[in-house]
């Protein structure tokens, strides 16, 4: 009988708001889509085995898969969910050519924290009319040398291909396989990347929302659980997430606060409250 392996690894699906994150993950685990827009508050994770053939060995991998949310003024949040990331997709929407144009920010804001791992590009909404060539899209990925999938989550054009590509180059070490030019890290600039926090400076409500959900992250040491109790909290609290205010951001650190009373010890717990709050102060 053949040795059945079994492994798991972390995968992260980044890129820009609506590109089609999320339908492309239901499509692969449920097989199923909904072209309803649905904002992603923070990190949501699913779970798929992919089952492989190694020589004499079956290898039976779990894919941890992050729906990461694309809106750009959350650095520290994506920062505390790439961690431990072992490849990653990145989306770009063809019927919508912005998209392109944030691929590269999307790219060095994850080696930043993962260091350089495997990566597969989709060019997703294949179905809809496109304002990217496909020229453009190679010229996009050939120096960093990606596989790139053109992908539909409505339909499932190439969905399993891709996520069975990215989980075979997640089990051989990435620099052993890669082709085309290897990106320094040093490379990566901080005035670039994420969000300096001069004590000076004043905040806007954005940054502090991102600040509190990374450190709230952190305290619970599980940023799966925690990021299921912040998407929780903001709704109790009745706060629109994407144009937060002062008072709306004190609402959710007292929900916030609450929830973690029978998982984090008082005295931290209080400390915790008071870092938040002087960050909501800091708001101009």
């Amino acid at each position: 009988m053949a040795e059945t392996k079994e492994i798991m690894k972390k995968m992260c699906v980044i890129g820009g708001a609506a590109v089609g994150k999320t339908s492309l993950i239901r499509r692969f685990v449920v097989d199923k889509f909904d072209d309803k827009y649905i904002l992603t508050i923070g990190t949501k994770t699913s779970k798929k085995i992919l089952t492989f053939k190694d020589g004499a060995t079956n290898v039976s991998l779990k894919l941890m898969i992050w729906d990461i949310l694309g809106q750009k003024n959350f650095p520290k949040l994506k920062e505390s969910a790439y961690k431990g990331t072992n490849g990653a997709f990145i989306v770009v929407d063809l019927s919508r050519r912005e998209t392109l144009y944030t691929f590269e920010g999307w790219l060095l804001s994850l080696f930043k924290v993962s260091g350089e791992i495997p990566i597969v590009v989709l060019a997703n909404k294949s179905d809809l009319k496109s304002e990217i060539e496909k020229e453009e899209i190679d010229n996009l990925v050939k120096d960093y040398g990606f596989p790139y999938y053109i992908t539909s989550a409505k339909t499932g054009k190439n969905v399993n291909e891709a996520f069975h590509t990215l989980g075979k180059m997640m089990l051989k070490p990435w620099k052993e396989e890669k082709i085309g030019p290897q990106l320094e890290i040093s490379q990566v600039y901080e005035d670039k990347l994420g969000i300096e926090t001069d004590p000076e400076r004043k905040l806007t409500a954005l940054e502090v929302e991102d600040m509190i959900m990374a450190r709230y992250c952190e305290l619970l040491e599980d940023p799966d659980y925690a990021m299921a109790i912040i998407r929780e909290q903001i709704k109790k609290s009745d706060v629109n997430f994407k144009y937060p205010t002062p008072e709306g951001l004190e609402k959710i650190v007292d929900h916030l606060i609450n929830a973690a009373s029978d998982h984090v010890e008082k005295d931290r717990l209080n400390k915790e409250k008071r870092e938040y709050l002087n960050l909501i102060r800091k708001i101009g």
